[in-house]
């Protein structure tokens, strides 16, 4: 059996010996290394958290949730394929849809020791690989799914948006049934969907972020241009791949890394004055509640969050930012 200490769910005991042995893996203990916000560590300390946090807090609910070992080893596994400084590559190589890595992870996962660990205790990889069989662990937006509600958790509360008291609310009212999740009180499901929406905002598109995501990816497309760097970098991690773009002889490359420094902030601003212009993931979730047994969406109950869904995809499906300096 393994413990962690987890900031969302606190004592985690994983006791099924192949997941431990998955976890023990180079492959999966890489995931350390790889940032989930991407750049925008480097101009706020706070965002801190990694792949490895949120992949063991995405297989925590898939346990929690009684799925079987199969589907706990998917949600386990589901961010293996992620690239250095995670989403950033997506802006190098021009993926508007984010999804360089995910492209890759039945490839990454094939090419490892993970499909013989599987096989070794009875299970099949290919059922493993075949996401379209694990909805809960991921699906489309608007739903909810075990991805989704950790890295909202997850950084809700370690960036002081979410009490633990909230945290738990949301965990004790979420049910699943025929591979949907939803809520049957609505208060909680329109407060669920509120704050995740304001942290879409507060968060994941505020104008750092999507800066610093510009200036990181400057920096190593540069560097790739110039041969000091190559496509299979991607796939190490983090602190590899910046070691490299530190001795980089382009000038170029170098202004964009002494940009991200703490506390060199960007705010938004109009596409004529913008730095930086270009799409954001403008994300929010409308979640299922039950309401006379059967299940709506809950902007049906909540008329006012269908505005504030429409005027948030409106207003930041693409973003203008400039560098307070």
């Amino acid at each position: 059996m393994v413990k962690y200490s987890d900031i969302v769910y606190g004592d985690i005991s994983i006791k099924e010996p192949v997941l431990i042995q998955i976890i023990n893996t180079p492959i999966f203990q890489r995931l350390k290394k790889i940032s989930q916000d991407g750049a925008v560590h480097f101009i706020q300390p706070a965002r801190c958290g990694n792949r490895f946090e949120h992949s063991i807090g995405v297989w925590y609910l898939s346990y929690r949730f009684k799925r079987g070992i199969e589907e706990q080893i998917a949600c386990l596994l589901h961010d293996l394929s992620h690239t250095a400084f995670s989403h950033v590559i997506d802006y190098v190589v021009g993926d508007k849809k984010q999804e360089y890595a995910d492209s890759r992870l039945n490839e990454i996962i094939l090419n490892s020791e993970i499909p013989q660990i599987v096989k070794a205790y009875g299970y099949s990889i290919e059922k493993v690989l075949d996401k379209s069989k694990f909805p809960l662990l991921d699906c489309d937006l608007p739903d909810i799914s075990f991805d989704r509600i950790d890295y909202f958790l997850r950084d809700g509360y370690s960036l002081g948006f979410l009490p633990k008291e909230t945290v738990n609310l949301f965990l004790e009212n979420i049910f699943e049934e025929n591979h949907v999740l939803y809520f049957r009180d609505i208060n909680i499901a329109g407060l669920y969907a509120t704050m995740y929406l304001a942290l879409s905002r507060l968060i994941w598109s505020d104008p750092t972020s999507h800066g610093s995501f510009f200036l990181l990816s400057r920096a190593i497309k540069g560097a790739l241009n110039a041969g000091e760097i190559q496509e299979s970098d991607f796939f190490t991690d983090d602190e590899i791949l910046l070691e490299k773009l530190k001795v980089s002889k382009s000038n170029s490359v170098n202004k964009y890394l002494n940009r991200l420094k703490p506390g060199l902030e960007f705010e938004y601003a109009d596409k004529e004055i913008a730095e930086f212009w270009g799409p954001s993931k403008s994300r929010f979730v409308d979640p299922w509640v039950e309401t006379n047994k059967e299940l709506k969406r809950v902007s049906s109950q909540l008329v006012s969050l269908k505005y504030a869904f429409k005027e948030f995809s409106a207003k930041y499906s693409t973003l203008g930012v400039v560098q307070k300096i």
